[in-house]
């Protein structure tokens, strides 16, 4: 899709034509030059230049991006950041639209994170209930040895007030930290969800400078979790949150 915005097509002259027609040309002209499926989710006509619109169009994938077109739908621009128009009303149609576009795109990265996390076994997380009734689930991607993810888990009672949360290792530290996470999981597991405050214990044991020595404990499985993480491509680093809901 970023070829889209490098590209400039220019094909045909400008007409009047409705706003269907517009969508149908385009989506095939699209097609056409970018060899796949491209959804137009909106046209929306430019007052300040005739003949000129700004559109939403969104891949196969799901990604959306802003174009200025032609009302022959033949023609597209990339929206550069610098812009000016005769029009006001132009400057909120284009903050609108670069807007929805954002929003789009944010739900399609949490769409995919959601996706990647329930790939995931249940077993390499550590889920923590909230008191209150809420639908609202915060997982956080984590590693014992970052002092973020130790500053972060301060405020984990905070958090525990609005949503439930769920701790996920991701170490980006050495294998101290890969036997601190396994250590975790594994004397996690005898507590309920609803033990906060042991749960929460076990966790500051370990988010600090302790000693764990050559404690024979296997850290495959914290290897495995923490690789499909980073694989994903969607959480580069630690703490990371996201916000989703129970299912």
């Amino acid at each position: 899709m970023r070829k889209l915005l490098l590209c400039l097509v220019l094909i045909g002259g400008f007409s009047a034509v409705s706003c269907d027609d517009i969508k149908k040309t385009s989506a095939d002209n699209a097609k056409k030059i970018f060899q796949e499926d491209v959804e137009v989710v909106s046209i929306d006509k430019l007052k300040s230049i005739t003949g000129l619109s700004v559109a939403i169009f969104k891949n196969k994938q799901g990604q959306a991006m802003p174009m200025y077109i032609s009302d022959d739908g033949k023609s597209f621009l990339p929206i550069a950041n610098f812009y000016h128009f005769g029009e006001q009303e132009d400057f909120a149609l284009l903050s609108k639209t670069l807007e929805s576009v954002e929003n789009i795109n944010k739900q399609l990265v949490s769409n995919n994170i959601d996706a990647l996390f329930d790939s995931l076994p249940k077993e390499a997380f550590v889920f923590i209930n909230s008191k209150e009734k809420t639908d609202k689930l915060l997982t956080i991607v984590t590693d014992p040895d970052c002092p973020y993810c130790r500053s972060e888990l301060k405020g984990i009672k905070d958090r525990l007030k609005t949503s439930h949360v769920r701790m996920i290792f991701a170490p980006v530290h050495d294998e101290k930290a890969y036997i601190k996470s396994a250590l975790i999981l594994e004397e996690t597991k005898k507590f309920k969800p609803s033990d906060t405050d042991k749960i929460i214990a076990v966790f500051e044991k370990y988010y600090k400078d302790i000693d764990v020595g050559d404690k024979s404990i296997d850290t495959e499985f914290v290897h495995s979790s923490a690789n499909e993480i980073f694989k994903s491509g969607f959480i580069r680093g630690v703490p990371y949150i996201h916000e989703g809901k129970l299912k």
